[in-house]
């Protein structure tokens, strides 16, 4: 897969943080920044379709999510992950490269941190948009442990917690995906992040994002794909919200910033009145 760092104009850097460090890719020109973040359990050049589009209107950051991709923690994973920690992981990264107030663009659960973001630090996002992420009510702490068998069980984990490959048809039921290509790739930058994922993906579970929601001040967008079954969490979620809308990316899966990435970067810029 194309490494997003060698798209003409973009270039990479690591951040250190608390615990290891942080890997971002940066480029374009404009008068507002975006902080695109990737899926749970997914990497920077799955936004290599919307980088461009988007760096010929303004400056674009992406970033490996905490244990994602290229960036790297010190030291095993925890059994949680929480999302004030992977929110605070990138204050600190836009710290370092000297960039105050961006909008964020994120996929699942980059769009969950990214709303943790916009409630902690209203003063520094500019705007909110999430790309199928699920904003939901938190799960009780006791299911984490039975939740976790449960995904050994089914063969989405080894006993270590390592993903292991996961059929096509189990990512078309579940996400709407059809290019195996993407569900390849899925494959690749899951393998990246390896036994982060599930520590991330029960931080995920264990915040409610309900309960914030009507502390955003900043506008939010909800995109997904018709494809997938993340639509339903708009409605309720927008219903919370001071200033937030819904748009759905016909034909596009859960994912559709990799399905349909010019209609995504026109969605994104759009929205941010670029």
């Amino acid at each position: 897969m194309s490494d997003v760092s060698t798209l003409p104009g973009f270039s990479e850097g690591h951040i250190p943080v608390v615990g290891g460090r942080i890997h971002y890719v940066v480029g374009g020109q404009g008068d507002q920044t975006v902080l695109l973040l990737h899926k749970l359990g997914g990497w920077t050049s799955e936004w290599r379709g919307v980088m461009p589009i988007l760096a010929t209107r303004m400056r674009v950051m992406a970033v490996d999510l905490t244990g994602h991709g290229s960036s790297s923690m010190n030291g095993e994973a925890p059994f949680i992950a929480t999302q004030e920690e992977l929110a605070s992981h990138l204050m600190a990264t836009l710290n370092e490269v000297d960039e105050h107030t961006v909008s964020i663009v994120g996929s699942s659960i980059g769009g969950c941190v990214g709303a943790v973001c916009a409630s902690l630090w209203p003063e520094r996002i500019r705007a909110l948009i999430t790309v199928g992420s699920a904003l939901g009510g938190g799960v009780p702490h006791s299911s984490l442990k039975s939740d976790a068998a449960e995904a050994i069980a089914d063969g989405l984990f080894d006993s270590n917690e390592v993903p292991l490959p996961r059929p096509h048809s189990f990512m078309e039921n579940i996400f709407g995906m059809r290019d195996p290509a993407h569900m390849e790739e899925m494959t690749l930058s899951r393998q990246a992040a390896g036994r982060w994922i599930q520590p991330c993906a029960r931080g995920v579970a264990l915040y409610d994002y309900l309960s914030i929601l009507p502390r955003i001040d900043a506008p939010v967008l909800m995109a997904y794909g018709t494809n997938g079954n993340y639509g339903r969490f708009a409605e309720p979620a927008i219903a919370l919200m001071k200033n937030g809308q819904s748009e759905a990316i016909q034909d596009a899966s859960a994912f559709p910033h990799q399905d349909k990435p010019e209609d995504t970067a026109t969605s994104i810029m759009s929205f941010l009145g670029v």
